[in-house]
């Protein structure tokens, strides 16, 4: 087995590069793409893992994606986004592991971090959305490392459901209303959430072998602690799995998420399971995989033993049951009786791992060497008749226990997996086209494939795949042709505002440079639309459309995708119609019954933009010489609006010498008259107002 450390990642697909969707196929099944023995595996990550694994054979690896959402969440444990998925998963098939991927985000989530079950996160819209879109992530970053991967779906959530209502429709759940455009389709309730997360599945990563979590306490009567009945309990977590109306491919069931000793330090002895506990944990276990057709993987095993004297119940050294109670026949005997029993139940693998850090682990997680404190007697708690008296076999914090009985095992011969032959792997032409199994036969996608024939492709199978309502082509608008093989419509992009900076003008046109952003956390396609003068031209890195002084404008093949905190930018110039202004335009725009300069006596020159004409004897012009210089002076003229209404105003006044610069009105001058009139922003005078206006002369 590859246990090296491998340094060498995979080329990172780019971000917006992964939003098209996969092409949607049914997904993968356990027989023929996950190990065909019974076999065990344990929780691993990056951080020196697979040399934690060292000589110990296994067929798998599980790892925790968590971290509620934010800045802590999984996507950024790594650079650049998402690429510690990329490097375990990398690892994982490197060293010939088959991952399993636990995906436990709704409890760390905001705002309600921490709540379990996570009921009120599941009512949130924007967490919820925020939640799907990491989900797609995920699916995306799997479906570029091109492998089988299982996906551990919320541990514990489904339990919440079941034990919240039996039936999934009366859990709450902000799917439709959580605004993805993938999920408008879907109850906002359990099984609007359980389908949406299957039908994602289908479309992004259809090699995810998705599992639901099975809890047994979840009917309210806990299977251990409250004696209940193995039977009618797996009928009722049955019939809610059946409930859900959403096909998950294999069922996680766990022993306790901590050791029993830390449980017992902690107050909570009755947490030590007996031997007729594990038959009946059995049972319920075989009665439901038997209903439901489904194996089982039992995950987050304790890893604690009672007999070595490392594991004396100190911190990261407690005491468990589980570990002796399948692997110390297989060690002094090889008798696999035990494991045997289990795998006739359903179960397919054992996945050991500790559900928090201060659990025994498999390593030397606590770095103090080989341990061998006294022995306790712990025998009156733990159900057995020995002390913990065994030498440590090696510095593991578990003393070597859980180590020595998986090599044990395998050395003794694996327990073959009692599957039955599938279709691409039994060696018989099942479809009658010459060819048979996988690769030879196109219809099969892999050796654990069920069936040989080619399918339909999913605009012509009959079937409302993304269950929009509308079903093939050429009804369903996701649907390019009848060969087209994914039914679902593509996310509509989104409006981004646009920012126009003007680049040159020339009165009779401009061109004008036009940037987006995106300043949201996610990936996106990007929109805009905004208002021109005039009709555009000529338009560059964008495709777009004018109606009327509206533009609405999208990215090229290459730039029509924005990374969270990107920018695009594009160009475009425009012609524009060549106004002339009021007082040279052949209209009478103030409707005094005459028309332009000199006619109009609102104009003051042909360049005039208004013919309104002033109000006469309202307004009074008074000029302030500033300073004097002799040969010439500045002066600033106040005019004053003496009428009960706002005034278009113009002011005639004789000055000395002609006019060598005048701002903050319109002037013209012949000899010693000067005539003006307010700029466009400045024109009117309010009642009772004033406005200004200053110039100087030479004499």
């Amino acid at each position: 087995m590859m246990n090296k450390y491998s340094e060498t990642l995979r080329n990172v697909i780019l971000a917006f590069a992964l939003t098209a969707p996969a092409t949607a196929v049914l997904a993968l099944p356990m027989a023929g793409n996950t190990p065909p023995v019974l076999s065990f595996g344990v929780g691993n990550n990056p951080a020196g893992g697979i040399d934690r694994i060292g000589d110990m054979p296994l067929g798998y690896r599980y790892q925790y994606f968590t971290g509620g959402l934010g800045a802590n969440d999984w996507r950024h444990w790594n650079v650049p986004d998402g690429a510690f998925a990329d490097l375990w998963l990398n690892e994982s098939r490197e060293a010939g592991l088959m991952p399993v991927v636990t995906y436990y985000e709704l409890v760390h989530a905001a705002p309600h971090v921490g709540e379990d079950p996570p009921f009120r996160n599941l009512q949130e819209p924007s967490t919820m959305k925020a939640y799907f879109e990491n989900w797609v992530f995920l699916l995306q970053r799997i479906a570029a490392f091109g492998e089988p991967v299982i996906v551990h779906l919320e541990p514990d959530l489904f339990g919440g459901m079941q034990s919240n209502n039996s039936d999934p429709a009366q859990t709450p759940v902000a799917v439709a209303s959580s605004g993805l455009p993938q999920a408008a389709a879907y109850e906002n309730n359990a099984r609007g959430y359980a389908k949406l997360m299957v039908a994602l599945r289908d479309q992004y990563a259809p090699k995810v072998i998705l599992g639901w979590h099975v809890s047994n306490w979840a009917t309210r009567t806990d299977l251990i602690l409250n004696h209940g009945d193995p039977d009618e309990l797996a009928l009722a977590t049955a019939g809610f799995y059946r409930a859900l109306a959403a096909p998950f491919d294999v069922m996680f069931a766990e022993f306790s998420d901590r050791d029993s000793g830390y449980y017992q330090i902690h107050g909570a002895p009755q947490r030590w399971w007996k031997p007729t506990d594990f038959d009946v944990f059995r049972s319920f276990l075989s009665r439901l995989s038997a209903e439901l057709g489904q194996e089982v993987i039992l995950w987050q095993i304790p890893m604690g033993n009672t007999l070595y004297q490392s594991s004396n119940n100190t911190i990261g050294h407690y005491q468990d049951n589980r570990p002796e109670y399948f692997l110390q026949a297989v060690v002094e005997n090889g008798d696999t009786t035990r494991l045997a029993q289990y795998r006739d139940a359903g179960v397919v693998a054992l996945l050991f791992g500790a559900g928090q850090d201060d659990q025994s682990k498999y390593f030397d997680a606590r770095n103090d060497g080989i341990t061998n404190p006294a022995p306790i007697d712990n025998r009156a708690a733990n159900h057995s008749d020995h002390l913990n008296d065994r030498p440590a076999l090696n510095a593991d914090d578990d003393g070597g226990f859980l180590r020595l009985g998986i090599n044990s095992y395998y050395t003794n011969g694996a327990l073959p997996l009692e599957r039955p032959p599938v279709a691409c792997a039994d060696g018989v032409d099942n479809d009658g086209d010459g060819l048979s199994d996988f690769p030879a036969d196109p219809g099969c996608a892999s050796t654990g494939d069920t069936s040989e024939s080619q399918p339909l492709p999913a605009c012509a199978d009959g079937v409302d795949n993304d269950q929009d309502g509308f079903t093939d082509h050429p009804a369903d608008p996701g649907c390019a042709s009848a060969t087209d093989d994914n039914e679902f419509n593509p996310a509509p992009p989104t409006e981004l505002p646009a920012r126009l900076t003007v680049s040159s003008d020339w009165g009779g046109g401009y061109c004008a440079d036009v940037s987006i952003s995106n300043d949201t956390a996610k990936v996106l396609e990007w929109t805009t639309r905004f208002s021109v003068q005039g009709t555009v031209r000529g338009l560059w890195n964008a495709v777009y459309a004018q109606h009327g002084d509206e533009v609405s404008a999208t990215g090229a093949g290459w730039n029509k995708f924005l990374a969270s905190g990107t920018s695009a930018s594009f160009g475009f110039c425009a012609e524009r119609p060549i106004i002339p202004p009021a007082c040279q335009d052949n209209i009478d725009n103030d409707n005094d019954g005459r028309l332009d300069y000199p006619n109009d006596p609102g104009c003051a020159t042909a360049d005039d933009t208004d013919e309104s004409d002033p109000v006469a004897g309202s307004i009074q012009a008074t000029l302030h010489k500033d300073s004097d210089w002799g040969s010439g002076y500045c002066a600033t003229v106040e005019v004053r609006n003496s009428g009960g209404s706002d005034q278009v105003w113009t002011a005639s006044l004789n000055i000395e010498g002609h006019v060598t610069a005048l701002w903050n009105a319109v002037y013209t001058q012949s000899g010693t008259l000067l005539n003006t009139k307010g700029a466009d922003w400045n024109k009117s005078v309010p009642a009772g107002g004033t406005q200004q206006f200053g110039f100087c002369a030479a004499r």
